[in-house]
């Protein structure tokens, strides 16, 4: 099991022994990454001290070869029964992102300019930001401030067709392009793989794309015939915007036929959300590179399992 330290009213301390289980999770869905802890607890037995974890205090969970994985601070904390388990949940720094709301106007500046002005403005720490080199305007009111420098990094991914996610490493905000980390597990049936399932889905499926400038003349259309003939017409609809090649735009709207993979398999730190990962498994004849949109890791009863939701394609949390 890996080790959890608690910071709280200066006392730096490693609870890990009175820990029963963690679980450690993140999504592109769920921005902030989360950790809840399960604690022993039993009034009646002298030799478990009472702790009491206060929320808005500090926890690190480290690897065993003591690489930081997480450091965030307690939203959550619950306790139930005379010999049930105390229950904490916490959050890393990106948690400060969608609970805060701005208002901003930006005029011609990159999404990496405004993600760093956002942050220092909210006191969020900066490690490393993507680069676009491409100038927007963006204008804000009252938006939580994540929503608005990830609605920047959607106006640069129209453009030049990358998908960016937010992430927190060491404590710090890092905008990474999804799928420039790749995982060296190998997934396989043959040594990790517990459980599987592969699921294709056309629900969110675009295969049209109509152009209309501001005054809803139509001016252009972007298409994929062949998907129309399989699953008939899906439009979506796109407004040309200023400073934005409206084909490269509605280029970047079409969406093809959606494959999932769900894997249950031996834990691996490196194997979250973001990242790419080698699969091999036999039962769905996958194999390949696949992208993970969301991680489970739980470490109980002397064992790290993990639930990985996997994707053919690089997906982002667009805004």
């Amino acid at each position: 099991m890996p080790k959890v330290y608690l910071h709280q009213e200066g006392l730096y301390s490693d609870i890990t022994h009175y820990i029963s289980k963690i679980t450690w999770a993140g999504g592109k869905s769920q921005v902030a990454r989360r950790l809840e802890l399960d604690l022993i607890n039993s009034v009646l037995d002298k030799n478990i001290p009472d702790i009491y974890i206060k929320n808005g205090s500090m926890l690190k969970l480290f690897n065993d070869d003591g690489k930081l994985l997480f450091k965030g601070f307690v939203f959550l904390n619950s306790k139930s029964g005379q010999n049930s388990t105390v229950n904490v949940v916490a959050y890393d720094h990106l948690i400060y992102a969608i609970k805060n709301r701005g208002v901003y106007n930006f005029k011609k500046k990159t999404a990496e300019e405004m993600t760093r002005t956002i942050c220092n403005d909210f006191s969020i720490p900066i490690g490393n930001i993507a680069k676009t080199g491409i100038k927007q305007d963006i204008k804000a009111n009252n938006k939580y401030i994540y929503d608005i420098f990830m609605s920047a990094y959607t106006g640069a991914s129209k453009q030049n067709n990358k998908k960016y996610m937010a992430k927190i490493r060491d404590g710090k905000l890092d905008v990474i392009e999804i799928g420039s980390v790749m995982s060296t597990f190998m997934l396989s049936d043959e040594s990790n793989i517990m459980d599987s399932g592969y699921t294709e889905s056309i629900e969110n499926m675009v295969n049209r794309v109509r152009i209309y400038d501001g005054k809803g003349n139509a001016i252009g259309m972007v298409e994929n015939a062949e998907w129309i003939k399989k699953y008939g017409v899906l439009q979506n609809i796109y407004t040309k915007e200023k400073d934005k090649s409206a084909n490269t735009v509605a280029q970047s709207m079409l969406v093809d036929v959606q494959k999932t993979v769900h894997v249950t398999a031996l834990g691996y730190v490196d194997c979250v959300t973001g990242n790419g990962v080698q699969l091999k498994d036999s039962a769905s004849g996958l194999t390949g590179v696949f992208y993970i949109d969301s991680d489970t890791h739980t470490w109980s009863n002397g064992q790290h399992i993990m639930k990985l939701n996997l994707n053919f394609k690089n997906i982002m949390d667009e805004k």
